[in-house]
């Protein structure tokens, strides 16, 4: 139900007419180099694959772009229902493992109970091996919950809504999806949802909130140091050090606005 309303939302079912077609999960056994806990992960922690939606020109009025580095023939929207066990860290293995294994861009969609995750991740042909990819860096939302509206959730799917995406061709209509994507878990550290078009200042947005992501890890640590002091002095050091390093959190985070 949760994939279902999350593309009618976006627009898409209005578009074409869904697969639903379930893909075993051994196709990726075959198209991917799988290690044993990679193929753990796969048969324990997800319930279901299926290709909801294939994008080709055939089936949508989206031109195919193709050069030496890229192939954008089409566009897949996958569905994976994952089993409640799942967390964070076997989602990063499972996409990482289904954004390697096709070659086509993917759009995938995580549901987890009556919540939503939505992957990308752009891909370039291999120069030496032409029959695979080589993957740029993965992107993923927060978790949606379609049921309950949030501002940032609205300015995400809003931003996605097919009447919003460029469809001169496969490559831009993926790219505005991933840079909506990467906006979405930008939020969570920068705490608004904005898109960087620019180069060079994206470039610039990326190293300040890994700045910022690196500084929030450094209070953790010191919130841990803090409960295991025993003298009251360096308590306050301690405190006096977080409160430092959230302020210049604070600065940074101005500087994204």
């Amino acid at each position: 139900m949760t994939t279902t309303l999350f593309y009618q939302v976006i627009g898409l079912d209005s578009k074409l007419t869904a697969l639903n077609k379930k893909l075993d999960k051994k196709m990726f056994y075959d198209y991917a180099d799988l290690n044993k806990k990679e193929k753990d992960v796969i048969t324990k922690y997800i319930d279901r694959i299926e290709l909801a939606y294939l994008l080709t020109p055939s089936t949508i009025n989206i031109q195919p772009f193709i050069n030496e580095d890229t192939h954008y023939e089409g566009v897949m929207f996958i569905n994976v229902r994952l089993r409640d066990e799942a967390t964070e860290k076997l989602v990063a293995i499972i996409e990482e493992v289904i954004h390697g294994a096709l070659p086509n861009p993917v759009v995938l969609t995580f549901h987890l109970k009556e919540n939503l995750l939505v992957s990308t991740c752009m891909k370039r042909l291999n120069k030496v091996d032409k029959s695979s990819v080589v993957l740029g860096d993965v992107h993923r939302t927060f978790w949606l919950n379609l049921e309950h509206d949030t501002k940032l959730q609205n300015q995400f799917i809003k931003t996605i809504h097919v009447s919003n995406l460029n469809f001169n061709n496969f490559f831009v209509f993926y790219k505005d999806i991933d840079l909506a994507v990467e906006a979405a878990q930008n939020a969570e550290t920068i705490g608004s949802f904005h898109i960087e078009r620019d180069h060079q200042k994206q470039h610039q947005q990326q190293k300040i909130i890994q700045q910022i992501k690196d500084l929030e890890l450094e209070v953790v640590k010191l919130k841990s140091a803090i409960k295991k002091e025993t003298q009251f002095n360096k308590k306050v050091e301690l405190n006096v050090k977080i409160q430092q390093i959230k302020k210049r959190t604070e600065q940074l985070k101005k500087e994204l606005v």
